[in-house]
């Protein structure tokens, strides 16, 4: 008798609830989002409305967070991602 094929552990995860992002950006899991800056955390309702928080998009496509405080800060690491290839050095997330 032939075994039945088991999912892999990546087509697992993607199909798992707990692992899917709405909000985009690859560093953003659970919907767990962190300023790229300061590191503080943000809601998604920070988002919509009026904003404390936006998205911000590299040269290549990847979305990262930041507080509307922080955003001259956070587009001056996107272009030192941008200019070096290194990845982004972002805060240590705190709460």
């Amino acid at each position: 008798m032939k075994r039945a094929k088991q999912l892999t552990k990546k087509e697992r995860k993607a199909i798992d609830p707990r692992t899917q992002v709405e909000t985009g950006g690859g560093h953003h899991h659970h919907q767990h989002i962190h300023c790229t800056s300061c590191g503080k955390h943000l809601d998604a309702v920070q988002f919509t409305g009026q904003a404390t928080a936006t998205w911000v998009t590299c040269d290549h496509g990847s979305r990262f967070a930041s507080c509307t405080g922080c955003l001259e800060q956070t587009r001056a690491l996107l272009a030192e991602h941008d200019r070096t290839g290194q990845p982004v050095r972002q805060a240590s997330a705190w709460h």
